[in-house]
Order: C-alpha cells, then structure tokens, then sequence
C-alpha cells in the first residue's frame, strides 16, 4: 500500500507543490512592518538570475545595486496599491493569479518524463490518434434537397430502383466531382462536408449504395478501392505521443486539484431579491 502510495503521480505533484510554496515564501520573506522590504539573499540570486539571462553577463556591483533597488520600489508600489485594496475585483490580476497556478500545475507536471515503457503503452492504448488516414476511391451522384419532402423521397426510390436493375443512378447538380480518387477523409469532408467520409466507412465495395446525407443534399455513392488506415510507427512520432501523454497527465492533474479545491471550498449563492 505504501509503495503504490509513493509512486502515486498525485502524491508527486503534492509534495513538490509544497517544497515550491516553502521557496516562494523563503523568496519574499517580509518583517511584520509593512514599511520595511527585506531583501532575502534568495531574492538577490533572482535578480542576479535576471540580469545575466536579459544581458548574457553578471551585473556589476552598481548594476546589481540599481536593480535591487528597482525592485524595492516596486515592491512599494505594489503594497502601497494593495492597502488602498487596487488588487481587489481586477479581472487583470484574477485571471494572471488564476493563470500563475496554472503554470505552477504545468510545471509540476512537465517535470516528469515517461520511461520508453510508459510511452509505449500510452501509445497502444490510443492508437486510433496515430493512424495514417483511410484513403478512398468512388463515384458519387448527388440528388439536391431544394424542392418538397415528397419530391425528394420520390427521386430516392426511383435512383434504388435503378440501382436494383443494375443502372447507375442519376444526379441532379453537377458542381460536386462525380469521380474522387484517392483522398483521405479531411479531402473528402471538404468537398461533401463534415462527417461525410465516415459514412463511407462501411459502404460496400464495387456497388451502388445510398442515400447518404451531406449538406449539400444527399448522395448514392460506388466505392472503388479503399485504402485502410495504417499504424504510424512509434519511433516516427514518438515526440508527439509525448506531447499528447503530458497533455493528457496535465488535464488530469487539473481536475485533480480543481476536485480537492471543491472539497475544500464551500460554494454559497445569496438568494434572489424578492419582488417587492
């Protein structure tokens, strides 16, 4: 129970949560004298930090000086907007502090790299996200939807009765290609709109078959050749299944601690002002 505890990712995310406030308080360590700016030796390593980042070089004692001291005002004006309560009900600073836990969860979570094992079997496990696309071949006619119900239930019939005799059934418009050959599903979507490729998914090879809806109307469509989709190989994309395995670990560390936050906070909404 205790191993599985310690490898536990949430547990990982709260303990360094923790080590990261006990630092952050370190860094701005104040007196209880709200006029007096303490200036930790961690807080002067920052700035030092700070400049030679900005300046490729270690500041000079002067330098160094200007720029603690440029912090110290900043400082005042910080507390000094704070004491007149400026930081309360600014949309600005609530959606930058909102977006300051979200880098600290991101952080927290990108620290972590999967072993070749773990980013494999996240890989097996959402294969379908790392499939080459099915690539199709067919013929298509296009029957329009502008007239009545009736009218267009009535060309239905007549086009699968055709089809029964063994004839090729007979469109209405022709501004949609009446041949499309070898194009994948998003090509296919953009010329019959969304969703049309997946209805081809199961049509039958070599044989009239329909109606399929579009929106541009509907459809009887003969599939020639289909190409199925093919699994892209791991070592090819292996950047990318990491990318999506720190996605997929980030949104769960966020609900995780979205979920402890509603456990912790009680929500409380005034009732309504009654009519008078």
């Amino acid at each position: 129970m205790l191993k599985k505890l310690i490898t536990e990712p949430l547990v990982h995310f709260l303990v360094i949560a923790i080590l990261l406030f006990i630092i952050f308080e370190q860094l701005n360590a104040q007196d209880d004298n709200p006029n007096t700016i303490t200036i930790s030796q961690g807080r002067i390593e920052q700035i030092k930090q700070n400049f030679l980042t900005r300046w490729n070089r270690a500041p000079l004692a002067k330098e160094l000086e200007n720029a603690t001291l440029h912090y110290a005002v900043n400082e005042m004006y910080i507390r000094e907007a704070r004491a007149l309560n400026m930081d309360r009900g600014d949309k600005v600073i609530d959606r930058r502090l909102r977006q300051k836990i979200e880098f600290l969860i991101e952080d927290l979570v990108t620290t972590k790299e999967p072993n070749n094992t773990e980013l494999m079997q996240f890989y097996q496990q959402h294969i379908e996200n790392y499939q080459t696309q099915q690539v199709l071949s067919f013929q298509q006619v296009h029957l329009s939807i502008d007239g009545n119900h009736d009218e267009l239930q009535q060309k239905i019939v007549l086009q699968q009765l055709s089809i029964k005799q063994g004839k090729t059934p007979q469109g209405d418009l022709k501004f949609l290609p009446y041949q499309v050959t070898n194009k994948d599903s998003v090509q296919i979507d953009r010329l019959f709109g969304k969703s049309f490729s997946k209805q081809l998914i199961h049509a039958p090879l070599s044989s009239w078959s329909g109606p399929i809806e579009s929106s541009h109307g509907v459809h009887f469509v003969l599939i020639e050749q289909r190409s199925p989709a093919v699994n892209k190989a791991f070592e090819s994309i292996k950047s990318t299944v990491l990318s999506d395995w720190q996605y997929k670990n980030l949104q769960s560390a966020k609900a995780s601690f979205e979920e402890r936050l509603l456990k912790s906070y009680t929500i409380a909404q005034e009732p309504a002002a009654k009519a008078e």
